[in-house]
């Protein structure tokens, strides 16, 4: 079997369905029945590659004017199917992404869409595009059909949906306990607790919360990913950190790499991720957290209370007091090992992708 993953990002690049992507088609190739492409931007590396995995980093832009490039690659690697990754920061504003899966169809491919967000209705007319043809599509939250916007439910119609769950882009960081306390005097300076929020920094994320939510008498606060958002957002950010009582008990990393990352939650007192939307078991963050033992202080629409299997607390959206509330009870803990959470999550995706692939070609 052939399979083309198509992405617009794709690491070195930052974004986390390219990371999503990458940890897919490494797990994807240790399979030897299935050879693995992977169809992304020009400034995505060829180097240090799973091995079975073959990169074509063929698009400078994602503009229609770049099809012929798709088709080229299609053509001369000829793959059973082709899988499109939505949305990727890689895409940009470009408008082939929307016309994949028609071009795809044309040249007699069998295509799969995994959709890692929803579309709102102004998103209509270019959802057409891509739902128009025979698909499989592959959902990453569990409720994805049911948050959906109603008046765009008839995308679904005529398509077989799947569910398989997302996980951790990040691996569990491997520290001796000496090393941990290195590391976490390091981050600490002159506080008591590390609170750690990590990923892109946009509004929707809740960041500035963390400012109301922690207490500059006993914490450090750590923003592990760059502030990609000018104005508001960043002003407001930085604004806290540079001011009193906040003045020198704030970190902003920016961009770290997944080990470093990984690090940093292994010593974490509180990761908390006040996001305004909410999370849920979708979240890589998440995963990620938990897969290093962290507390995770999060938002939910769905569940509320401590998780002590996971050693996650789901607080109330925007609810500042629950949030402080559950810092100062649970701050510090680790979760126990669990044979269900501290496993390779990656091989029991693979393996539903492939079986959803072989399906397809019979």
């Amino acid at each position: 079997m052939r399979l083309l993953l198509i992405t617009g990002s794709y690491p070195p690049l930052k974004c986390g369905v390219g990371d999503y992507s990458y940890n897919l088609v490494k797990s994807l190739a240790a399979n030897l029945e299935i050879q693995v492409g992977v169809l992304t931007t020009v400034s995505a590396s060829q180097a240090n590659q799973p091995a079975g995995v073959k990169v074509f980093p063929v698009m400078k832009t994602w503009g229609l004017s770049e099809a012929h490039k798709i088709k080229e690659v299609i053509k001369s690697w000829s793959p059973d199917i082709v899988h499109i990754q939505y949305p990727t920061q890689g895409y940009g504003g470009g408008l082939l992404p929307w016309f994949l899966p028609m071009i795809c169809f044309l040249m007699k491919k069998k295509i799969v869409q995994t959709w890692h967000e929803g579309y709102g209705k102004a998103s209509a007319p270019w959802l057409f595009l891509k739902s128009i043809v025979p698909s499989n599509l592959i959902f990453v939250r569990p409720e994805f059909k049911k948050e959906l916007d109603p008046w765009l439910r008839w995308a679904l119609w005529g398509k077989k949906t799947s569910y398989i769950q997302n996980a951790s882009g990040i691996p569990k960081a491997e520290l001796s306990q000496q090393e941990k306390e290195k590391l976490k005097r390091e981050y600490l300076k002159k506080q008591k607790r590390l609170i750690v929020f990590f990923g892109f920094v946009y509004p929707h994320k809740g960041v500035d919360l963390l400012f109301k939510i922690a207490d500059p008498n006993l914490d450090q606060v750590i923003i592990a990913g760059e502030i990609t958002e000018k104005g508001d957002c960043r002003s407001k950010i930085m604004g806290y950190a540079d001011t009193e009582p906040w003045k020198g008990k704030v970190t902003t990393t920016g961009f770290l790499s997944a080990y470093d990352v990984a690090a940093l939650l292994a010593v974490a007192d509180a990761v908390v991720l006040p996001f305004r939307s909410g999370s849920g078991r979708w979240s890589t963050s998440i995963h990620a957290a938990v897969l290093n033992c962290a507390l995770v202080i999060t938002t939910s629409n769905e569940q509320n209370g401590y998780d002590e299997k996971q050693n996650v607390y789901f607080a109330k959206i925007d609810d500042i007091d629950e949030m402080k509330s559950a810092l100062a009870v649970y701050a510090g803990r680790r979760r126990k090992q669990d044979p269900d959470l501290d496993r390779d999550e990656w091989s029991k995706i693979a393996w539903e992708h492939s079986s959803l692939y072989s399906k397809l070609l019979i």
